[in-house]
């Protein structure tokens, strides 16, 4: 009954999964928080059922388990238009970031054997997305269209995934896979209508401001995994069909072939090498076909020197957007290469870390229709871990760093100069119910006995809320944003404890006339935390202590250059909370605190999960 409940919870997590934003071209690096630490990879080495995701034969080796989990994903986007200035001062007029920064991406799948050789799976995972949110219009003033230069500019699209596996194993050497996926797309367009001044669309009814649209479909996932040299050598291959989809149709005026926007083919192979049963070296290699899909692969403004390129909706009709040969993206074709290391510490816990590195699907002539989603960024570094507290539970966690990467060219049709960049952060953990753990994944762990540390009394913790910016004061804006926190803590006995952390207040943006000012705040701190226990499962806590804050400050009047101001110093940081006690080792927290500085204060509102180790 205890693990029927859970199952059920999970089935119940399907519902309401959300999709994710991602970063090789708009795919995620890897599915799951276990691949992700790794780099991405999945192609032959998957030990959860989230891995199904990436190749399904490897539901033979997942055994029967359920994993259910969260990713905090942090992309910091911008984008510049206008005239380049030559020296040591260039800048960017028309410059704007963008200001949705942090987003959720449950995942949860599910797998078992029937048999000796036929094994299931199902995952709920996000493929990927695109969004930005700027609150600058840098299109403004383009056309002959009335300014704008306080309408957002919104692109927002989300994927879902659902793929539906099966696996046969044909023998101790070779497993077969395959899935039917299923799929849907959420996308929103607004703030572009000084486009419909240029006369580049077929139907200017249906190419901005139209609210949400939803697309469905689905496709297929073939996969093979095979194993050599006594097991030490896995290798795997995978291909996915093109996920045919429904229709934009409130954006037939946006998207070539009246609002279609496929998810592209794609395909790649994949080696694991065990040196020793606790050491696994794993790399994929995968190809992705963004060019085939008409939406995001043809090609749209280029160089204003070449007349063919230029704006090839004014010379070719056929090229209006929304039409079958309608401008898109100009998006090429993306290889992505992976490699991830574990090591099985002992027993109980299995450490990680990964590379990922795909080119930018961009070309530098491409810059124009880009802005609005600048997936730019190609290098990305990793580290997890695996933490077996029980026999029935695993714990994983990761966190991605991604290096910013720029791109800009001048000479861009009608806006000048464009740069375009973005930097990502990802911080994820799931929770593995474990019912039969496969046929060697605890062999990985390693040989010996969890020794030498004492986790007894420690705890960690994931929130995520609102924050406000108490301090900022305009005639309009918005001073409320995401907030989220990662802390660690030891509990000294049931009243008192100590506890750190990071908290990203994130940022909040005031007007007053033409003066910007946008401050952006994070801290990290320390202090003591004294707890009440209301009932067994439930607390009252109170905590005060330091936080050492960070906060930039950018005010920028017209197209005037900003103005950037740091302030850094240790404030004091107090707060209130409850806690309550889900299972023995896991707390659900929702808190107020404030962080008070010189001149005002910043407030966060938060709710998340403990987990005592």
């Amino acid at each position: 009954m205890r693990f029927a409940l859970k199952h059920a919870a999970l089935a119940a997590a399907c519902l309401a999964a959300i999709p994710a934003h991602a970063t090789n071209g708009y795919f995620l690096p890897g599915f799951g928080t276990r691949s992700q630490g790794m780099g991405g990879v999945g192609i032959a080495y998957g030990r959860d059922s989230l891995s199904t995701a990436a190749n399904p034969a490897n539901a033979v080796n997942t055994g029967m388990r359920g994993d259910l989990g969260f990713a905090v994903f942090n992309p910091e986007r911008y984008a510049s238009l206008g005239a380049l200035n030559e020296g040591p001062g260039d800048f960017f007029d028309g410059s704007s970031e963008s200001d949705a920064r942090y987003f959720i991406m449950p995942e949860m799948g599910f797998s078992m054997g029937l048999t000796e050789q036929v094994s299931i799976a199902v995952a709920v995972i996000g493929n990927g997305g695109m969004n930005t949110t700027y609150r600058t219009n840098f299109f403004d003033g383009l056309g002959s269209a009335p300014p704008q230069p306080d309408e957002t500019i919104v692109m927002d699209m989300m994927q879902l995934l659902v793929p539906i596996s099966v696996a046969y194993k044909a023998n101790e050497n070779h497993a077969f896979g395959v899935s039917l996926v299923f799929a849907e797309t959420r996308f929103r367009m607004a703030g572009i209508d000084v486009f419909k001044d240029f006369n580049i669309s077929s139907d200017n009814d249906h190419l901005t401001g139209n609210g949400y649209d939803y697309s469905y479909g689905a496709g297929v996932k073939l996969g093979w995994l095979g194993k050599f040299i006594d097991d030490k050598l896995s290798v795997g291959l995978t291909y996915a069909s093109k996920t045919y989809m429904t229709k934009f149709d409130k954006y037939r005026g946006l998207f070539a072939e009246q609002g279609d926007f496929d998810i592209p083919e794609n395909y790649g192979i994949g080696v694991a090498f065990k040196p020793k049963k606790n050491l696994v070296i794993a790399a994929d290699v995968l190809r992705i076909n963004f060019n085939d899909i008409a939406a995001i692969g043809n090609r749209g403004p280029g160089n204003a020197d070449d007349p063919d390129a230029n704006i090839p909706a004014l010379s070719d009709p056929n090229k209006l957007l929304g039409l079958d040969e309608g401008m898109g993206f100009g998006w090429e074709n993306q290889t992505v290469y992976k490699l991830g290391v574990q090591y099985g510490v002992n027993n109980k816990l299995q450490v990680r870390a990964g590379y990922n590195y795909g080119k930018s699907p961009i070309p530098d002539d491409q810059m124009s229709f880009n802005t609005l989603a600048p997936a730019t960024v190609e290098h990305h570094y990793s580290l997890g871990f695996t933490y077996r507290a029980n026999e029935n539970l695993e714990v994983t966690g990761t966190y991605m760093y991604v290096a910013p990467h720029n791109q800009s060219n001048c000479n861009q049709n009608i806006v000048g100069c464009a740069q375009i960049g973005m930097h990502q952060n990802l911080f994820g953990l799931t929770f593995g119910w474990v019912l039969d753990p496969g046929p060697v994944a605890l062999d990985e762990y390693g040989e010996s006995d969890w020794a030498g540390i004492n986790f007894d009394g420690w705890y960690g913790g994931f929130n995520f809320g609102q924050s406000r910016h108490r301090d900022l004061e305009g005639e309009s804006g918005n001073t409320r944003s995401e907030g989220w926190k990662v802390y660690g803590g030891y509990q000294l006995n049931k009243y008192l404890g100590f506890e750190g952390g990071y908290a990203n207040l994130n940022d909040g943006t005031v007007r007053n006339g033409a003066v910007v000012t946008n401050q952006d705040t994070d801290a990290w701190t320390l202090g003591a935390v004294l707890s009440y226990p209301v009932t067994p499962s439930l607390s009252v806590m109170a905590k005060a202590g330091a936080a050492y804050m960070l906060t930039d400050i950018n005010i920028k009047s017209g197209s005037t250059p900003a103005v950037r101001v740091g302030s850094d110093g240790y404030q004091p940081n107090y707060g209130v909370g409850v806690r309550y006690a889900l299972l023995d080792f896991l707390k659900v927290r929702a808190e107020w605190e404030r962080f008070d500085r010189d001149g005002g204060n910043v407030d966060l509102m938060s709710a998340g999960l403990q987990m005592d180790f």
